[in-house]
Protein backbone atom coordinates (compact mmCIF):
# COMPACT_ATOMS: atom_id res chain seq x y z
CA UNK A 1 0.00 0.00 0.00
CA UNK A 2 2.62 2.23 1.11
CA UNK A 3 4.30 1.43 -2.35
CA UNK A 4 1.78 1.77 -4.51
CA UNK A 5 0.80 5.57 -2.72
CA UNK A 6 4.45 6.97 -3.22
CA UNK A 7 4.36 5.69 -7.11
CA UNK A 8 1.16 7.97 -7.16
CA UNK A 9 3.08 10.74 -5.46
CA UNK A 10 5.83 10.28 -7.57
CA UNK A 11 3.52 10.32 -10.86
CA UNK A 12 1.78 12.85 -9.59
CA UNK A 13 4.71 15.31 -8.78
CA UNK A 14 6.78 14.11 -12.12
CA UNK A 15 3.11 15.30 -13.52
CA UNK A 16 2.97 18.93 -11.80
CA UNK A 17 6.46 19.06 -13.11
CA UNK A 18 5.58 18.94 -16.56
CA UNK A 19 2.54 20.73 -17.25
CA UNK A 20 4.99 23.58 -15.33
CA UNK A 21 7.96 23.30 -17.34
CA UNK A 22 5.34 22.94 -20.72
CA UNK A 23 3.27 26.10 -19.44
CA UNK A 24 7.14 27.87 -18.40
CA UNK A 25 8.43 27.02 -21.57
CA UNK A 26 5.43 28.18 -23.41
CA UNK A 27 5.62 31.45 -22.06
CA UNK A 28 9.02 32.05 -22.48
CA UNK A 29 8.20 31.01 -25.81
CA UNK A 30 5.51 33.47 -26.52
CA UNK A 31 7.29 36.63 -24.66
CA UNK A 32 10.37 35.46 -27.34
CA UNK A 33 8.12 35.96 -29.87
CA UNK A 34 6.99 39.63 -28.14
CA UNK A 35 9.84 40.48 -27.50
CA UNK A 36 11.03 40.12 -31.62
CA UNK A 37 7.67 41.41 -32.71
CA UNK A 38 8.62 44.52 -30.57
CA UNK A 39 12.23 44.53 -32.14
CA UNK A 40 11.26 44.50 -35.38
CA UNK A 41 8.48 47.36 -35.09
CA UNK A 42 11.53 49.31 -33.35
CA UNK A 43 13.82 48.05 -36.05
CA UNK A 44 11.54 49.28 -39.12
CA UNK A 45 10.58 53.10 -37.33
CA UNK A 46 14.20 53.37 -36.86
CA UNK A 47 14.80 52.03 -41.05
CA UNK A 48 11.70 54.15 -41.98
CA UNK A 49 14.17 57.59 -40.38
CA UNK A 50 16.92 57.06 -41.57
CA UNK A 51 15.63 56.63 -45.35
CA UNK A 52 13.50 59.42 -44.34
CA UNK A 53 16.24 61.54 -43.31
CA UNK A 54 18.60 60.36 -46.38
CA UNK A 55 15.74 61.72 -48.47
CA UNK A 56 14.82 65.01 -46.83
CA UNK A 57 18.92 65.98 -46.42
CA UNK A 58 19.55 64.80 -50.69
CA UNK A 59 16.32 67.12 -51.63
CA UNK A 60 17.88 70.22 -49.31
CA UNK A 61 21.03 69.74 -50.65
CA UNK A 62 19.54 68.98 -54.37
CA UNK A 63 17.72 72.59 -53.45
CA UNK A 64 20.56 74.64 -52.24
CA UNK A 65 22.40 74.07 -55.56
CA UNK A 66 19.77 75.06 -57.51
CA UNK A 67 19.46 78.09 -55.19
CA UNK A 68 22.88 79.10 -56.02
CA UNK A 69 22.49 79.54 -60.09
CA UNK A 70 18.73 80.64 -60.04
CA UNK A 71 18.90 84.37 -60.80
CA UNK A 72 15.35 85.23 -60.86
CA UNK A 73 14.21 86.10 -57.34
CA UNK A 74 10.76 84.23 -58.27
CA UNK A 75 13.03 80.88 -58.93
CA UNK A 76 14.93 82.20 -55.90
CA UNK A 77 12.14 82.19 -53.37
CA UNK A 78 10.67 79.00 -54.98
CA UNK A 79 13.91 77.15 -53.91
CA UNK A 80 14.44 78.51 -50.35
CA UNK A 81 10.95 77.78 -49.52
CA UNK A 82 12.04 74.06 -50.91
CA UNK A 83 15.03 74.37 -48.45
CA UNK A 84 13.53 75.17 -45.44
CA UNK A 85 10.82 72.36 -45.77
CA UNK A 86 13.04 70.08 -46.19
CA UNK A 87 15.52 71.10 -42.91
CA UNK A 88 12.97 71.43 -40.88
CA UNK A 89 11.55 68.24 -41.48
CA UNK A 90 15.29 66.68 -41.34
CA UNK A 91 15.74 68.23 -37.35
CA UNK A 92 12.70 65.98 -37.03
CA UNK A 93 14.27 62.96 -38.33
CA UNK A 94 16.89 63.35 -36.10
CA UNK A 95 14.57 62.54 -32.82
CA UNK A 96 13.72 59.57 -34.34
CA UNK A 97 16.98 57.62 -34.86
CA UNK A 98 19.16 55.95 -31.51
CA UNK A 99 22.03 58.43 -31.52
CA UNK A 100 23.68 59.88 -28.87
CA UNK A 101 24.14 63.70 -28.27
CA UNK A 102 27.92 63.46 -29.68
CA UNK A 103 26.57 61.87 -32.81
CA UNK A 104 23.94 64.57 -34.07
CA UNK A 105 24.70 68.02 -32.21
CA UNK A 106 26.77 69.63 -34.80
CA UNK A 107 24.82 68.25 -37.99
CA UNK A 108 21.34 69.13 -36.14
CA UNK A 109 23.04 72.72 -35.62
CA UNK A 110 23.95 72.84 -38.82
CA UNK A 111 20.67 71.87 -40.24
CA UNK A 112 18.91 74.18 -37.50
CA UNK A 113 20.89 77.28 -39.10
CA UNK A 114 19.83 75.90 -42.67
CA UNK A 115 16.38 76.39 -42.24
CA UNK A 116 16.29 79.69 -40.38
CA UNK A 117 18.45 81.21 -42.94
CA UNK A 118 16.55 79.89 -45.82
CA UNK A 119 13.37 81.37 -43.53
CA UNK A 120 15.12 84.83 -43.40
CA UNK A 121 15.80 84.43 -47.42
CA UNK A 122 12.72 83.86 -48.83
CA UNK A 123 11.67 86.28 -46.91
CA UNK A 124 14.05 88.76 -48.01
CA UNK A 125 14.43 87.98 -51.71
CA UNK A 126 10.37 88.14 -51.83
CA UNK A 127 10.83 91.81 -50.77
CA UNK A 128 14.05 92.82 -52.01
CA UNK A 129 14.82 90.52 -55.30
CA UNK A 130 18.31 90.25 -54.10
CA UNK A 131 21.01 88.69 -51.24
CA UNK A 132 23.63 90.75 -50.58
CA UNK A 133 27.59 89.15 -51.04
CA UNK A 134 28.23 88.45 -47.28
CA UNK A 135 24.69 86.74 -47.34
CA UNK A 136 26.21 84.50 -50.60
CA UNK A 137 29.03 83.42 -48.94
CA UNK A 138 27.70 82.71 -46.02
CA UNK A 139 24.79 80.51 -48.13
CA UNK A 140 28.08 78.42 -50.24
CA UNK A 141 29.51 78.20 -46.59
CA UNK A 142 26.25 76.23 -45.89
CA UNK A 143 26.47 74.21 -49.00
CA UNK A 144 29.53 73.14 -48.92
CA UNK A 145 28.88 71.76 -45.07
CA UNK A 146 25.55 69.86 -46.83
CA UNK A 147 27.27 68.52 -49.16
CA UNK A 148 29.93 66.36 -46.95
CA UNK A 149 26.42 65.69 -44.76
CA UNK A 150 24.54 64.12 -47.82
CA UNK A 151 27.56 62.28 -48.88
CA UNK A 152 27.84 60.41 -45.48
CA UNK A 153 24.66 60.04 -44.92
CA UNK A 154 24.20 57.93 -48.63
CA UNK A 155 27.09 56.23 -47.50
CA UNK A 156 25.80 55.10 -43.88
CA UNK A 157 22.58 54.20 -45.54
CA UNK A 158 24.17 51.78 -48.49
CA UNK A 159 26.32 50.71 -45.38
CA UNK A 160 23.51 49.86 -43.17
CA UNK A 161 21.82 47.91 -45.84
CA UNK A 162 24.73 45.78 -47.44
CA UNK A 163 25.90 45.19 -44.17
CA UNK A 164 23.40 44.46 -41.77
CA UNK A 165 24.56 47.78 -39.51
CA UNK A 166 23.11 47.22 -36.05
CA UNK A 167 21.38 50.41 -34.88
CA UNK A 168 23.88 50.61 -31.75
CA UNK A 169 27.49 49.46 -30.92
CA UNK A 170 26.62 46.03 -28.71
CA UNK A 171 28.01 46.02 -25.02
CA UNK A 172 31.58 44.43 -24.55
CA UNK A 173 31.17 40.81 -23.33
CA UNK A 174 33.10 39.58 -20.05
CA UNK A 175 35.79 38.58 -22.20
CA UNK A 176 36.17 42.01 -23.68
CA UNK A 177 36.12 43.57 -20.52
CA UNK A 178 38.75 41.83 -19.44
CA UNK A 179 40.68 42.32 -22.80
CA UNK A 180 41.31 39.09 -24.03
CA UNK A 181 38.79 39.54 -26.79
CA UNK A 182 40.84 41.79 -28.50
CA UNK A 183 43.57 39.62 -27.38
CA UNK A 184 42.06 36.82 -29.45
CA UNK A 185 41.00 38.83 -32.40
CA UNK A 186 44.24 40.20 -32.90
CA UNK A 187 45.77 36.70 -33.09
CA UNK A 188 43.58 35.08 -35.33
CA UNK A 189 44.37 38.47 -37.57
CA UNK A 190 48.04 37.35 -37.67
CA UNK A 191 49.87 39.10 -34.32
CA UNK A 192 53.19 37.89 -36.46
CA UNK A 193 53.81 37.01 -40.10
CA UNK A 194 51.02 38.45 -42.51
CA UNK A 195 49.33 40.29 -40.33
CA UNK A 196 47.36 43.68 -40.48
CA UNK A 197 49.52 46.03 -41.67
CA UNK A 198 48.14 48.73 -39.42
CA UNK A 199 49.25 46.35 -36.62
CA UNK A 200 51.95 48.02 -33.85
CA UNK A 201 50.46 51.49 -35.15
CA UNK A 202 47.78 52.73 -32.68
CA UNK A 203 46.86 55.90 -34.86
CA UNK A 204 46.55 54.08 -38.08
CA UNK A 205 44.39 51.39 -36.55
CA UNK A 206 42.25 53.65 -34.67
CA UNK A 207 41.61 55.91 -38.51
CA UNK A 208 41.19 52.14 -39.98
CA UNK A 209 38.50 51.60 -37.41
CA UNK A 210 36.49 54.86 -37.74
CA UNK A 211 36.34 54.71 -41.41
CA UNK A 212 33.89 51.82 -40.72
CA UNK A 213 31.43 51.87 -38.33
CA UNK A 214 29.86 49.21 -36.63
CA UNK A 215 26.95 50.69 -36.10
CA UNK A 216 24.70 53.41 -37.37
CA UNK A 217 25.07 55.62 -34.15
CA UNK A 218 28.92 54.83 -34.63
CA UNK A 219 28.53 56.33 -37.50
CA UNK A 220 26.62 59.28 -36.89
CA UNK A 221 29.59 60.18 -34.38
CA UNK A 222 31.76 60.17 -36.81
CA UNK A 223 29.96 62.38 -39.34
CA UNK A 224 29.78 64.58 -36.57
CA UNK A 225 33.41 65.00 -35.50
CA UNK A 226 34.72 65.07 -39.45
CA UNK A 227 32.43 67.91 -39.32
CA UNK A 228 34.52 69.85 -36.22
CA UNK A 229 37.29 70.73 -38.59
CA UNK A 230 34.80 73.73 -39.98
CA UNK A 231 35.07 76.78 -38.29
CA UNK A 232 31.80 77.96 -36.40
CA UNK A 233 29.53 79.99 -39.02
CA UNK A 234 29.48 83.36 -38.99
CA UNK A 235 25.47 83.06 -39.44
CA UNK A 236 23.58 84.00 -36.03
CA UNK A 237 19.77 83.29 -36.51
CA UNK A 238 16.93 83.03 -34.45
CA UNK A 239 17.61 78.90 -34.03
CA UNK A 240 21.07 79.03 -33.42
CA UNK A 241 21.37 77.98 -29.84
CA UNK A 242 24.78 76.64 -30.01
CA UNK A 243 27.08 79.23 -31.04
CA UNK A 244 24.80 82.52 -29.38
CA UNK A 245 27.50 85.19 -28.70
CA UNK A 246 26.17 85.78 -25.21
CA UNK A 247 23.66 83.65 -23.79
CA UNK A 248 20.80 86.23 -22.13
CA UNK A 249 19.48 83.50 -19.81
CA UNK A 250 22.36 81.64 -17.72
CA UNK A 251 22.45 82.71 -13.78
CA UNK A 252 25.81 84.60 -12.35
CA UNK A 253 28.62 82.72 -11.36
CA UNK A 254 30.80 80.42 -12.67
CA UNK A 255 30.99 76.67 -11.21
CA UNK A 256 33.70 74.16 -11.55
CA UNK A 257 33.62 70.13 -12.40
CA UNK A 258 32.44 69.38 -8.42
CA UNK A 259 29.78 71.45 -8.71
CA UNK A 260 29.03 70.12 -11.99
CA UNK A 261 28.40 66.60 -10.55
CA UNK A 262 26.18 68.19 -7.80
CA UNK A 263 24.02 69.74 -10.03
CA UNK A 264 23.67 66.68 -12.19
CA UNK A 265 23.36 64.59 -9.49
CA UNK A 266 20.61 66.71 -7.85
CA UNK A 267 18.88 66.76 -11.21
CA UNK A 268 19.30 62.58 -11.80
CA UNK A 269 17.69 62.18 -7.99
CA UNK A 270 14.54 64.30 -8.98
CA UNK A 271 13.89 62.30 -11.87
CA UNK A 272 14.06 59.31 -9.92
CA UNK A 273 17.45 57.96 -10.28
CA UNK A 274 18.36 57.46 -6.67
CA UNK A 275 21.76 55.88 -7.16
CA UNK A 276 22.80 58.45 -9.33
CA UNK A 277 26.79 59.27 -9.05
CA UNK A 278 27.38 60.66 -12.48
CA UNK A 279 30.78 61.30 -14.35
CA UNK A 280 32.27 64.03 -15.98
CA UNK A 281 32.77 62.41 -19.68
CA UNK A 282 33.83 66.23 -21.60
CA UNK A 283 33.88 69.70 -21.67
CA UNK A 284 32.66 71.99 -24.24
CA UNK A 285 33.83 75.49 -24.73
CA UNK A 286 30.39 77.18 -26.35
CA UNK A 287 28.87 79.89 -24.82
CA UNK A 288 25.76 77.58 -23.15
CA UNK A 289 28.76 74.95 -22.39
CA UNK A 290 30.35 73.37 -19.89
CA UNK A 291 30.24 70.14 -18.81
CA UNK A 292 29.54 66.97 -19.86
CA UNK A 293 28.45 64.26 -17.94
CA UNK A 294 27.24 60.54 -17.79
CA UNK A 295 25.09 58.04 -15.70
CA UNK A 296 24.34 55.00 -17.20
CA UNK A 297 21.79 55.46 -20.06
CA UNK A 298 21.66 59.00 -18.94
CA UNK A 299 23.67 62.05 -21.00
CA UNK A 300 23.55 65.65 -19.40
CA UNK A 301 25.25 69.18 -20.46
CA UNK A 302 25.56 71.85 -17.70
CA UNK A 303 26.58 75.56 -18.28
CA UNK A 304 29.75 76.61 -16.70
CA UNK A 305 28.18 80.33 -16.13
CA UNK A 306 25.41 79.64 -13.93
CA UNK A 307 25.83 75.92 -13.59
CA UNK A 308 22.30 74.86 -15.00
CA UNK A 309 21.34 71.78 -16.69
CA UNK A 310 21.01 72.94 -20.24
CA UNK A 311 20.62 69.72 -21.96
CA UNK A 312 19.35 65.89 -20.74
CA UNK A 313 18.84 62.67 -22.81
CA UNK A 314 17.86 59.24 -21.18
CA UNK A 315 18.99 56.53 -23.87
CA UNK A 316 17.34 53.78 -22.34
CA UNK A 317 15.24 50.94 -24.37
CA UNK A 318 11.90 52.24 -24.60
CA UNK A 319 9.02 49.37 -23.67
CA UNK A 320 6.10 48.88 -25.73
CA UNK A 321 3.32 51.86 -25.24
CA UNK A 322 0.98 51.87 -22.66
CA UNK A 323 -0.24 55.68 -22.39
CA UNK A 324 -2.42 58.19 -24.28
CA UNK A 325 -0.84 61.48 -25.32
CA UNK A 326 -2.71 63.58 -22.30
CA UNK A 327 -1.50 60.77 -19.70
CA UNK A 328 1.97 61.20 -20.80
CA UNK A 329 2.52 64.91 -21.06
CA UNK A 330 0.63 64.70 -17.64
CA UNK A 331 3.18 62.57 -16.30
CA UNK A 332 6.07 64.51 -18.07
CA UNK A 333 4.89 67.70 -16.99
CA UNK A 334 5.19 66.50 -13.63
CA UNK A 335 8.24 65.79 -13.69
CA UNK A 336 9.41 69.44 -15.29
CA UNK A 337 7.77 70.65 -12.21
CA UNK A 338 9.76 68.69 -9.46
CA UNK A 339 12.95 70.65 -12.05
CA UNK A 340 11.85 73.71 -10.76
CA UNK A 341 10.09 75.16 -14.24
CA UNK A 342 6.70 77.15 -14.75
CA UNK A 343 5.95 76.91 -18.38
CA UNK A 344 2.79 76.39 -20.61
CA UNK A 345 2.92 73.89 -23.37
CA UNK A 346 2.30 74.95 -26.59
CA UNK A 347 2.65 71.87 -28.76
CA UNK A 348 2.89 68.37 -28.84
CA UNK A 349 4.07 65.58 -31.62
CA UNK A 350 3.33 62.14 -31.16
CA UNK A 351 6.08 59.66 -32.85
CA UNK A 352 4.57 56.51 -31.26
CA UNK A 353 7.28 55.62 -28.57
CA UNK A 354 7.85 58.85 -27.21
CA UNK A 355 6.11 62.14 -27.57
CA UNK A 356 8.06 65.42 -28.02
CA UNK A 357 6.50 68.92 -26.11
CA UNK A 358 7.34 72.08 -26.09
CA UNK A 359 6.38 74.62 -23.58
CA UNK A 360 7.46 78.62 -23.20
CA UNK A 361 7.36 81.10 -20.24
CA UNK A 362 4.74 83.19 -19.23
CA UNK A 363 4.90 86.65 -17.81
CA UNK A 364 1.78 88.25 -16.56
CA UNK A 365 -0.26 85.65 -18.92
CA UNK A 366 1.98 86.58 -22.05
CA UNK A 367 3.39 83.81 -23.87
CA UNK A 368 7.10 84.38 -24.23
CA UNK A 369 7.83 81.45 -27.48
CA UNK A 370 11.28 82.37 -27.34
CA UNK A 371 12.15 81.16 -23.77
CA UNK A 372 11.41 77.78 -24.66
CA UNK A 373 11.84 74.22 -23.55
CA UNK A 374 11.78 71.09 -25.16
CA UNK A 375 10.97 67.79 -23.33
CA UNK A 376 10.78 63.91 -24.73
CA UNK A 377 8.58 61.75 -23.23
CA UNK A 378 8.29 58.00 -22.99
CA UNK A 379 5.12 56.69 -24.28
CA UNK A 380 5.89 53.43 -22.10
CA UNK A 381 5.62 54.97 -18.80
CA UNK A 382 5.16 59.06 -19.35
CA UNK A 383 9.21 59.14 -17.61
CA UNK A 384 10.74 62.11 -19.30
CA UNK A 385 13.79 60.98 -21.16
CA UNK A 386 14.88 64.69 -23.09
CA UNK A 387 15.05 67.76 -21.53
CA UNK A 388 16.52 71.26 -24.01
CA UNK A 389 17.18 74.10 -22.33
CA UNK A 390 19.16 76.06 -24.76
CA UNK A 391 16.99 77.91 -26.48
CA UNK A 392 15.59 79.26 -23.01
CA UNK A 393 18.88 80.13 -21.51
CA UNK A 394 19.80 81.91 -24.78
CA UNK A 395 17.00 84.33 -25.47
CA UNK A 396 15.78 84.59 -21.67
CA UNK A 397 15.70 88.15 -20.17
CA UNK A 398 13.87 91.22 -18.59
CA UNK A 399 11.51 92.52 -21.24
CA UNK A 400 9.64 95.63 -21.12
CA UNK A 401 6.04 94.83 -22.79
CA UNK A 402 4.18 97.80 -23.32
CA UNK A 403 1.66 97.66 -25.98
CA UNK A 404 -0.22 100.77 -27.64
CA UNK A 405 -2.41 98.71 -29.61
CA UNK A 406 -6.00 97.86 -28.01
CA UNK A 407 -7.49 94.40 -28.63
CA UNK A 408 -9.73 95.85 -31.00
CA UNK A 409 -7.61 97.97 -32.89
CA UNK A 410 -5.26 94.63 -33.50
CA UNK A 411 -8.83 92.66 -34.83
CA UNK A 412 -9.45 95.41 -37.38
CA UNK A 413 -6.17 94.49 -39.02
CA UNK A 414 -7.26 91.11 -39.51
CA UNK A 415 -8.96 89.79 -42.92
CA UNK A 416 -12.54 89.95 -42.76
CA UNK A 417 -12.75 86.25 -42.97
CA UNK A 418 -10.53 85.37 -40.55
CA UNK A 419 -13.05 83.99 -37.73
CA UNK A 420 -10.74 84.48 -34.14
CA UNK A 421 -10.88 80.91 -32.38
CA UNK A 422 -8.65 82.20 -29.42
CA UNK A 423 -6.74 85.39 -28.81
CA UNK A 424 -3.52 86.41 -26.49
CA UNK A 425 -0.44 88.35 -26.33
CA UNK A 426 2.64 87.02 -27.01
CA UNK A 427 6.54 88.12 -27.58
CA UNK A 428 7.84 85.85 -30.52
CA UNK A 429 10.86 85.53 -32.52
CA UNK A 430 11.77 87.37 -36.15
CA UNK A 431 14.26 87.54 -38.42
CA UNK A 432 17.50 87.33 -36.82
CA UNK A 433 17.69 87.27 -33.13
CA UNK A 434 15.31 90.39 -33.17
CA UNK A 435 11.58 90.25 -31.32
CA UNK A 436 8.29 91.01 -31.60
CA UNK A 437 5.34 91.79 -29.20
CA UNK A 438 2.06 90.79 -30.47
CA UNK A 439 -1.57 89.93 -30.54
CA UNK A 440 -1.97 86.01 -31.15
CA UNK A 441 -5.13 85.33 -33.15
CA UNK A 442 -5.80 81.69 -33.82
CA UNK A 443 -8.64 81.02 -36.17
CA UNK A 444 -10.14 79.72 -39.41
CA UNK A 445 -10.59 80.87 -42.70
CA UNK A 446 -11.42 79.18 -45.86
CA UNK A 447 -11.60 75.77 -43.67
CA UNK A 448 -8.35 75.82 -42.70
CA UNK A 449 -6.53 76.70 -39.37
CA UNK A 450 -4.29 79.54 -38.75
CA UNK A 451 -2.06 81.72 -36.51
CA UNK A 452 -1.68 85.32 -37.08
CA UNK A 453 0.32 87.75 -35.24
CA UNK A 454 -0.38 91.56 -35.39
CA UNK A 455 2.58 93.89 -33.80
CA UNK A 456 0.92 95.22 -30.85
CA UNK A 457 3.20 98.64 -30.96
CA UNK A 458 2.52 99.60 -34.75
CA UNK A 459 -0.16 97.13 -35.69
CA UNK A 460 1.60 95.79 -39.00
CA UNK A 461 1.06 92.16 -39.77
CA UNK A 462 4.32 90.31 -38.32
CA UNK A 463 3.53 86.58 -38.84
CA UNK A 464 1.25 83.77 -40.30
CA UNK A 465 1.50 80.45 -39.81
CA UNK A 466 -0.88 77.47 -41.27
CA UNK A 467 -2.09 74.43 -38.30
CA UNK A 468 -2.43 71.35 -40.13
CA UNK A 469 -3.44 68.50 -38.23
CA UNK A 470 -1.61 65.64 -38.74
CA UNK A 471 -2.05 62.11 -36.80
CA UNK A 472 1.25 63.03 -34.71
CA UNK A 473 -0.32 66.40 -33.69
CA UNK A 474 -1.22 69.90 -34.62
CA UNK A 475 1.90 70.78 -37.39
CA UNK A 476 2.91 74.60 -37.55
CA UNK A 477 3.92 75.90 -41.01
Amino acid sequence: MKENTKKRILAWLSLTFFVAFGLSLAWGIYEYRLLNEQKTALDNQYKRALNDLVTDVNEMETSMAKAKVANGPSLKVLYFGEIWKSSDTAVNRFSQIPSDEIGISYVETLVNQIADFSKSMTQKVAATGTMNANEAKIFDDMHQRIIEINRSLQDLSNQYYAENLAWIDKSPGIWEKLGIGKLIQATAQGGEKGGDPNQGDPEAARQAGEQTPSSVRGGLRQLDTSLQKYPPLSYKGDLDKHYVEKPLGLPEGVIDERKAITVAKDFLHKLGFRDAEPQVTGHSDSPLGGFNLSFKDAYLEISKKGGVVTYYRNQRELNERRLDVPKAIEKGYAALKKLGWDLVVTSTEDLDSYVMVEAVAQDKGVRIYPDKVRMTIAMDNGELIGFDANAYYAYHHDRQLNKKLSLAEAKSKLAKNFKIIEERLAVISKIGNEEAFCYEFRGTAFGEEYLIYIDAVDGSEVKISRVVNTPRGKLIQ
